[in-house]
């Protein structure tokens, strides 16, 4: 800090560095991360446990919660998996070309997830063939 902050070498060495114990701490707890990343995921469980624990939580209901927010992970890691082993993958402009107005719209109301779904659905939509089954009356 002091090579970088050369033209201010005076305060920091004599006001700020003797009380350092005071404001380190604030800095360390808030900014030092030694280099730990998390994942989407540990921050979802985080989420939940945030929105969910309190001093009178059961650690029963929390377990039930976690579990909740997993299965629904897994639900939409499923979906997802499925609309990318579909042949669709090979039209990728199909909402913006085809589709867009609704895709639009859908970008306003949507968030990212339901919105990728959307348009998976969009592409999945060109690849439907029809079958006559018979004569309608």
């Amino acid at each position: 800090m002091l090579t970088k902050y050369e033209p201010c070498r005076a305060y920091l060495e004599n006001k700020l560095y003797p009380s350092r114990e005071s404001w380190a701490r604030y800095s360390i707890g808030k900014i030092f991360t030694a280099g730990v990343e998390s994942t989407q995921q540990v921050e979802s469980i985080n989420g939940v446990l945030k929105k969910h624990l309190d001093r009178g939580t059961l650690l029963k209901e929390l377990v039930k919660k976690v579990e909740r927010e997993l299965d629904k992970e897994a639900h939409y890691s499923r979906l997802n998996n499925y609309y990318g082993s579909n042949p669709s993958i090979g039209l990728p402009s199909t909402y913006e070309t085809i589709f867009k107005d609704i895709d639009s719209i859908l970008k306003e109301c949507l968030t990212p997830i339901p919105l990728s779904l959307q348009r998976a659905q969009m592409k999945q939509a060109l690849l439907y063939q029809e079958t006559l089954i018979g004569e309608w009356l």
